[in-house]
């Protein structure tokens, strides 16, 4: 849940902390209104855009991470998706820059990303939903949405790496509901901008989202780094340190599918005592998913196929974890709908990566299309 600030005087609004502050004018164009949220690498701000007069949304990078001296993934990644091919139809669904800037401030020399002001996660907007289960007509609606994001950006060369439910928002309607939330906040400092976008039932049938936080990003023939994707949604190529490409964001929206249609999470590689075990993870993939082909473990880091597999390619140690193939996982009757499900989970989960059916093959899925 993002966090917010009114305040200059709290403890997060302290000039040691911030690097901006409320009212100030950014750019001589962008005027502070609110902090939208942080994080290690950065800070979110609400801006209104004195040229436009609309809201915009301006990421402030920490100089401790990156001062703007030298090139940088994400704004080099970020400027290409805003101009490689607007007509796609994916380009709505990923987050792009507007605008960019050096800002210099009280704790250094700031790189700056303007974008589009977003409302919620999609973790946010499951609570929406008994039980935080996303009804099917829905969920087909944003993995539509989400694959179609994913084939732009994988047209373009680029990996995000980093799908998650955090980092897929759902878009603001119109800016007179940023006016509202603001109006509101005035003497309910708890109101949610996400409750305040989607106030009438309606409007969660017809919900639009993006894919957001191109930070860890990489180019498909040059990459930032080869730690990628949180270790539980991690593919198995990542994993076992093998080459990987596109298809390990196909992976990340296969794992993440399950936990808003069923609340199910498909792996958590943890042992009987709570801790993260490589060798638990590698058994729940090999009983759902497997097993891992050889064309996989004869890419993969040497050491870690001798720790964890045998000679014959089969995973070594009894490891006490699930037995059941992904259509037993699952656990859902076996109706026609539910069976185009498990097909569109099988071709976006294969172990192997080649075997995984890229964004725009996946679009022609029978599950995406059918009425509930």
């Amino acid at each position: 849940m993002a966090s917010f600030v009114t305040d200059r005087g709290s403890d997060n609004d302290n000039p040691d902390v911030d690097p901006v502050y409320p009212h100030q004018l950014l750019h001589n164009r962008y005027e502070v209104i609110i902090k939208l949220g942080w994080g290690a690498f950065s800070s979110v701000w609400l801006v209104k855009d004195q040229r436009q007069l609309t809201y915009k949304a301006v990421k402030i990078l920490n100089p401790k991470w990156y001062d703007g001296q030298n090139g940088l993934f994400e704004l080099e990644i970020l400027k290409h998706l805003r101009t490689a091919d607007t007509t796609h139809p994916g380009y709505r669904h990923v987050l792009f820059l507007l605008d960019d800037f050096i800002y210099q401030g009280p704790l250094g020399r700031h790189v700056c990303l303007v974008m589009e002001v977003l409302a919620e996660d999609l973790r946010r907007f499951s609570f929406f939903f008994k039980d935080a289960r996303i009804p099917d007509t829905i969920l087909k609606s944003i993995t539509r949405q989400l694959l179609k994001a994913l084939e732009y950006a994988h047209s373009c060369g680029v990996i995000h790496t980093d799908i998650k439910s955090d980092n897929i928002m759902v878009k603001v309607r119109d800016y007179s509901v940023i006016e509202r939330w603001l109006k509101a906040k005035e003497t309910n400092p708890d109101a949610d901008l996400g409750t305040l976008n989607l106030d009438r039932p309606y409007w969660l049938w017809g919900v639009q989202v993006v894919i957001c936080d191109w930070g860890l990003a990489s180019w498909v023939d040059q990459h930032l780094t080869e730690n990628i994707q949180p270790r539980i949604i991690r593919a198995p190529e990542a994993l076992l340190k093998a080459p990987w490409s596109t298809e390990v964001d196909i992976w990340s929206v296969g794992v993440m599918l399950p936990e808003f249609f069923d609340c199910h999470q498909m792996f958590n590689g943890r042992t009987v005592n709570g801790e993260y075990n490589m060798r638990y993870h590698l058994a729940e993939m090999d009983a759902v998913l497997g097993p891992f082909p050889h064309r996989l473990l004869s890419r993969a880091d040497k050491q870690l196929v001798k720790r964890f597999f045998d000679e014959k390619g089969r995973l070594q140690g009894a490891v006490d974890g699930p037995r059941a193939r992904l259509d037993v996982w699952v656990g859902r009757e076996l109706n026609q709908e539910n069976t185009d499900l498990l097909s569109m989970l099988w071709a976006m989960l294969r172990i192997n990566p080649e075997d995984r059916l890229p964004a725009g093959a996946l679009l022609n899925a029978r599950w995406l299309h059918s009425i509930v």
